[in-house]
């Protein structure tokens, strides 16, 4: 699949709901991570979520994850085939992009299974996720995906946060120059000018605020395994604020 051009700017806004869409949309964001499973760093939306999504596809790019569960990103031969049959229904509701991530038990890049699913994901864009920052030796998890031929990778540079990570980061870049790298991990307003100077194009953020519940929480009752019910009423938001904010600092020389 045809790319942005080098010498644009991408601001990929991470949401997990139509409202997270509308207010990335409404602040500028030039492109849209589609996600489940907040707290699990992002799964698989939900057929119900693809349709409302869907709709805003005249107005902004969306690439959708795939990712059948969290935790790890070893998966089995039943979960990959899930994948398979999650790209082709993204594809047949008319969105133009996915993202994946498959490893090995020893933490290198589980060919195998990328093949599989670049294979399926032949007439899309794929992206390989942040995986990638789990892998023992980026160098030659970078080399293995740049000879599959995957066109993006979402990264911080192996670091929780990019600051940390960018020399790493910017020396695959200069590397494998057909792919396009996605700055993540704390990007935002505050270091964007930053990680222009420094030749970065491609930016991914979550761009959130908190999300206060108004459930009593006297009747909260946890339902996942940290059993911490005061926790689990806690959820983020993707914030038009600091989208427009981000937005500005890439229009700014």
């Amino acid at each position: 699949m045809a790319l942005l051009p080098p010498s644009q700017y991408t601001l990929e806004i991470c949401c997990y709901s139509e409202d997270d869409i509308i207010s990335a949309i409404q602040g500028g964001a030039t492109r849209i991570e589609l996600c489940a499973g907040q707290r699990d760093g992002g799964t698989t939306p939900s057929y119900g979520a693809l349709l409302q999504a869907s709709k805003h596809l005249s107005k902004i790019d969306i690439v959708v994850m795939i990712r059948p569960r969290g935790g790890d990103f070893c998966y089995t031969r039943s979960e990959l085939q899930q994948m398979v049959e999650d790209i082709k229904l993204v594809e047949q509701l008319g969105f133009k992009g996915v993202v994946f991530g498959a490893l090995t038990e020893q933490a290198s890049v589980d060919l195998d299974a990328c093949k599989l699913l670049i294979a399926a994901a032949n007439n899309l864009v794929s992206t390989f996720h942040r995986a990638f920052d789990c892998t023992a030796n980026p160098t030659i998890a970078a080399k293995q995906l740049s000879d599959l031929g995957i066109d993006r990778v979402l990264s911080s540079g192996q670091k929780n946060h990019i600051e940390q990570g960018l020399t790493l980061l910017l020396a695959l870049q200069q590397q494998h120059q057909n792919i396009e790298w996605i700055v993540a991990g704390g990007v935002r307003a505050h270091n964007l000018a930053m990680l222009k100077k420094q030749g970065v194009k491609h930016f991914h953020s979550a761009a959130s605020e908190p999300l206060i519940s108004k459930f009593d929480t006297r009747y909260a009752l946890a339902m996942a395994a940290d059993k911490d019910p005061q926790l689990e009423l806690q959820r983020a938001q993707v914030s038009q604020q600091e989208v427009s904010a981000m937005a500005l600092a890439l229009e700014r020389n």
